[in-house]
C-alpha cells in the first residue's frame, strides 16, 4: 500500500484544478504561438506560407472574437448541464456521490479546454495591430490565428463527447461501475497481496503514554503514514493513532498516543500536521466510505419509495468484488516495525466489519423483495467460497441465515419464502461441495 499523503490526489480531484492548469497552459502556448510568428519573415516564399496568410487583420479579428465569445458561451452551457445532471444525481442516488461528479476527469477536460480556448483567443487578440494603430507595425499572427482554428474544431468534437459522457454518467450502472471501482481501489491500498515485512499486527495495546489531542473539529480523510513514521524513527518513538480513517474528530479528543511521554511536546505539531481533517469523507483512504457509496445505492433504491430491486441487486454486485478481495487476502498489518522497533499504530478496518456492512444495512429493506434476498445469498455465498478466513466463513452463513429470517419476518407467501430458502440451502451447498 502506498500510504504516503493523499495530498495531491485530493489536490487534483478538485473541479477547479484541471481548469486552472488548462488556463495556465493557454497563456503559455498564446505567448509560444505569437513568438513563433515573430520568427518567421513574413515574404517567405512558400505556397504553406501563402495559405497561413491569406486571412488578413480584419478577417483574423473577427475569427478570434467569434471563436473566443463562442466558446465562452459553451463553457458556460456545459457548466450549466454539469451542475444539473450533479443536482439530479444527489436527489437520485445521495448526495455523497456528488463528490464523483465532481472528480469526473472528463468533465473538468471538458471545462477546462473551453476556458482554456476563450483565454487562448483573447491573448492572440490581444497582439494584432493594423497600420492605423500609432504603437508600432501591422501585426497579424497568423499562425497562432489558425491554430484557434483548429481549437474551435476540436472544441465542437470535445463538446459532442461531452453531452455522449454526460448522460451516460447519469445512469445507474455507470455510477454503480465508478463506486465499485473506487472500492476496489482502497481495498488494494489497504490489503495488498502480499504483507510488507516492515507490517505486523499488534496483539495488545501498549499501557501508559502521552496523548496528543486534536484541535479542530472535522473527519479524518488522510494520514501521512511516511511523516508518521519518520518523525517516531528520528525522535526514537512508539507513536499509536487511536482513531481512524473516516473517524470524527472533535476539538480535545485524543488523537495520538505517544512514548515516552517527555518527548510528547516536541512532536506535538509535527503529528497533528500528519492528519488531514476535512468537513465530509474521502474515499481515497477510507474503505467504510468507498463501501457506504455501493451500498447507499442499494439503500436508497428500496427506501425511498422508488421500489427498485434491480439497482439494489445491481449494487450488491458490485460491491462484491472489494469484498472478495479483501477476505480472500491476509488481514493487514497496523504497525510500522523499523529495525525490530515498532515505531506506528494505526487502526485497520477488519475483513468481518467490511463483510457486515452490506448484509447489515440492507437487510431491513429486502421486504418482499426475493430478488434482493437471492442476490445478498450469492454474495454471502462468494464471501464463504474465497475467504481466507475460517471466522470470515461462519459470519458469511449467519447473514444467510439473517437474510432469510428478515424475509420470513416480513410474512411472505408460501412461495416466496420456499424459494429463498431453497436457494439458501442451495448456494452454500453448492459453495461448501464446490
Amino acid at each position: 500500500m502506498n500510504k504516503k499523503s493523499g495530498f495531491w490526489r485530493r489536490l487534483v480531484n478538485q473541479l477547479w484544478f484541471v481548469p486552472a492548469a488548462c488556463v495556465l497552459g493557454a497563456i503559455l502556448l498564446a505567448q509560444l504561438m505569437v513568438g513563433l510568428d515573430r520568427m518567421i519573415p513574413p515574404d517567405s516564399d512558400s505556397i504553406w506560407v501563402d495559405w497561413v496568410y491569406a486571412v488578413g487583420i480584419d478577417g483574423s479579428r473577427s475569427m478570434l472574437s467569434a471563436i473566443g465569445g463562442s466558446m465562452l458561451g459553451v463553457a458556460a452551457t456545459a457548466f450549466s448541464i454539469t451542475i444539473s445532471v450533479v443536482a439530479t444525481a444527489s436527489s437520485t442516488y445521495g448526495p455523497r456521490l456528488v463528490r464523483n461528479f465532481m472528480a469526473d476527469r472528463i468533465n473538468q477536460v471538458v471545462l477546462g479546454v473551453l476556458v482554456s480556448t476563450f483565454i487562448y483567443t483573447l491573448l492572440v487578440l490581444r497582439t494584432i495591430r493594423s497600420a492605423s494603430d500609432d504603437l508600432a507595425s501591422p501585426f497579424v499572427p497568423h499562425i497562432a490565428v489558425n491554430f484557434a482554428v483548429l481549437l474551435a474544431i476540436a472544441d465542437v468534437a470535445l463538446l459532442v463527447y461531452f453531452i455522449h459522457h454526460i448522460a451516460d454518467s447519469v445512469q445507474v450502472n455507470t455510477l454503480a461501475h465508478g463506486v465499485r471501482r473506487r472500492f476496489l481501489t482502497v481495498i488494494e491500498r489497504w490489503y495488498p497481496e502480499e504483507t510488507p515485512e516492515e507490517m505486523t499486527r499488534t496483539l495488545s495495546d501498549r499501557p501508559g503514554g502521552e496523548l496528543i489531542r486534536a484541535e479542530k473539529t472535522g473527519y479524518i480523510v488522510d494520514m501521512d503514514f511516511e511523516k508518521i513514521r519518520s518523525c517516531a524513527e528520528e525522535k526514537d518513538l512508539r507513536v499509536t493513532m487511536i482513531p481512524g480513517v473516516g473517524d470524527h474528530i472533535l476539538p480535545g479528543e485524543p488523537l495520538f498516543r505517544v512514548w515516552p511521554e517527555s518527548l510528547a511536546d516536541d512532536v506535538e505539531k509535527t503529528l497533528r500536521g500528519s492528519v488531514a481533517l476535512g468537513d465530509s469523507r474521502s474515499a481515497l483512504q477510507d474503505i467504510r466510505f468507498a463501501e457506504q457509496q455501493v451500498v447507499e445505492l442499494a439503500v436508497r433504491a428500496l427506501s425511498t419509495g422508488t421500489n427498485d430491486p434491480y439497482t439494489a441487486i445491481n449494487a450488491v454486485q458490485e460491491v462484491a468484488p472489494g469484498i472478495v478481495t479483501a477476505v480472500s487476502r491476509p488481514v493487514p498489518g497496523d504497525t510500522v516495525v523499523v529495525d525490530g522497533v515498532p515505531r506506528f499504530s494505526y487502526r485497520t478496518i477488519g475483513p468481518a466489519e467490511i463483510v457486515d456492512m452490506p448484509f447489515d444495512q440492507i437487510r431491513p429493506h429486502i421486504s418482499g423483495q426475493v430478488e434482493v434476498a437471492e442476490a445478498l445469498i450469492d454474495l454471502a455465498a462468494r464471501i464463504e467460497a474465497a475467504t481466507i478466513h475460517s471466522s470470515i466463513e461462519d459470519l458469511a452463513r449467519q447473514h444467510v441465515n439473517l437474510v432469510v429470517e428478515q424475509f420470513r419476518r416480513d410474512d411472505p407467501v408460501d412461495r416466496d419464502l420456499k424459494r429463498v430458502e431453497d436457494y439458501a440451502a442451495k448456494r452454500l451447498t453448492f459453495t461448501s461441495e464446490g
